[in-house]
């Protein structure tokens, strides 16, 4: 495997590019860099398919059992939406297979219908030539079953020995790279993806940065701050009119679920509008006028869910042994982050505002391209069954180091196995 370094290839003049991918609930993004950027080649950039950073999730099976994967499968799923899975990678942390249509799909091969698009577009955009290292990122609190079922994923949509980064983890050494961070300073990672809820404490040290806590709530994500959206319209379509509204619910055929899943797009959408606008218009099926939501109004409704992610950042703080005051920086991470009211609170709460990189869905597959293993470790056989709810220690103070550093954007990493036999990295920033 190459070194790295960008080592040209033997007659023609190739360089080595690297590719990290964030399979995400509700979308898939991915990065790519060459290693050649030192001397003018490309340097880290986000993978755009379909003209877009973020790839959906949704996979849907066609007639011929093929597994379609972004507009395509939009469109069919509109159709058929019993055919469609909106998100795998929830279906691969917690079961083996999905009925689509009438038909068991293993809940891997839906997993890896999204990465082998991924894979293809990466490959396609550096003249069809594989990657020489690939990082994946996975939630923070996966353990190794489902870090598995994600390797055999990998496995079947052809990515051969990938690395693996928990997604807090892969945010905060963004952070590291964007940001100065003082030796001894730590740095919060609060991040709000569409179906996951990750937090994580490094500190910095004279070698780079340790994890020294992670947390969070699976079950917490973008999606419950939709249906906190949803049930303040259903509180205003019961006032209108109840009865379309308990039609659109209880109706078992497919145009009703096409009508329900177009419904759930445009709740998405609004609440990512409500966070520059003070207000949404809303059609729903079945009334002919839309209905005016209003951002306190949204606000307001999701407050509990936003006070218990707080909480649950400030407890992994409490787990990293230090004041929440003491923390030199808190980074917020994941499209649902964008959220107004999650500045405000933790503001409030802290005294002081966090930091929101320019981009926060690309923050975790940038801050991945910081991990390139030169000899990635293998995951286990994945193994059958719900998800485990097994939390990684990702760095211990007797940690091991393997001797093993990757030349990364502006540093380098080191990984280590912790006296639990998981994987650690440290990052260690360009001087």
């Amino acid at each position: 495997m190459a070194n790295g370094r960008g080592t040209a290839r033997a007659g023609r003049g190739e360089r080595d590019w690297s590719l990290a991918v964030d399979f995400g609930t509700c979308f898939t993004t991915a990065a790519t860099f060459g290693d050649g950027a030192a001397v003018g080649g490309v340097g880290p950039r986000s993978l755009e398919i379909e003209n877009s950073r973020c790839l959906p999730a949704l996979v849907c099976l066609d007639d011929s059992g093929t597994l379609l994967t972004g507009r395509a499968a939009q469109q069919r799923a509109a159709h058929h939406p019993d055919q469609a899975e909106r998100a795998p990678k929830r279906a691969l942390a917690r079961q083996s297979a999905v009925l689509l249509g009438g038909r068991s799909v293993p809940a891997a091969e839906l997993a890896a219908a999204v990465l082998r698009r991924v894979y293809a577009e990466a490959r396609a955009a550096h003249d069809g030539r594989p990657p020489a290292r690939t990082v994946l990122t996975h939630p923070a609190r996966w353990g190794t079953a489902e870090r598995g079922r994600l390797a055999d994923a990998a496995d079947r949509a052809g990515i051969t020995d990938p690395g693996f980064l928990p997604e807090p983890v892969a945010a905060a050494l963004h952070h590291g790279q964007v940001h100065a961070v003082p030796e001894g300073g730590a740095v919060a990672v609060y991040d709000l993806g569409g179906g996951t809820f990750d937090t994580a404490v490094l500190r910095r040290t004279a070698g780079g940065f340790d994890t020294v806590a992670i947390g969070g709530d699976p079950y917490l994500g973008g999606e419950d701050l939709d249906e906190c959206l949803r049930d303040l319209l259903g509180e205003r379509a019961a006032d209108r009119d109840p009865d379309p509204w308990h039609a659109l619910w209880e109706d078992p055929g497919p145009p009703a679920a096409a009508q329900r899943a177009a419904l759930g797009r445009e709740l998405t959408a609004a609440r990512e509008a409500l966070s520059q606008t003070g207000s949404v218009d809303i059609a729903v099926p079945g009334y002919p006028q839309p209905f005016l939501i209003r951002a306190h109004e949204y606000h307001a409704a999701a407050e509990p869910l936003l006070s218990r992610s707080y909480e649950l950042l400030a407890a992994t703080v409490a787990d990293a042994g230090i004041a929440v005051a003491d923390v030199h920086q808190i980074v917020l991470a994941g499209g649902a982050s964008r959220t107004p009211r999650v500045s405000d609170l933790i503001a409030e709460r802290t005294g002081r505002l966090p930091l929101l990189t320019a981009d926060p869905k690309s923050a975790v597959v940038l801050g991945a391209l910081a991990v390139l293993p030169p000899t990635p470790t293998r995951m286990p056989t994945p193994t059958p069954g719900p998800a485990q709810g097994a939390r990684p220690a990702y760095a211990d103070a007797a940690a091991t180091p393997d001797g093993a550093a990757a030349a990364a954007p502006g540093g380098h990493v080191r990984r280590y196995l912790n006296p639990d036999g998981d994987l650690g990295f440290r990052f260690t920033p360009q001087p």
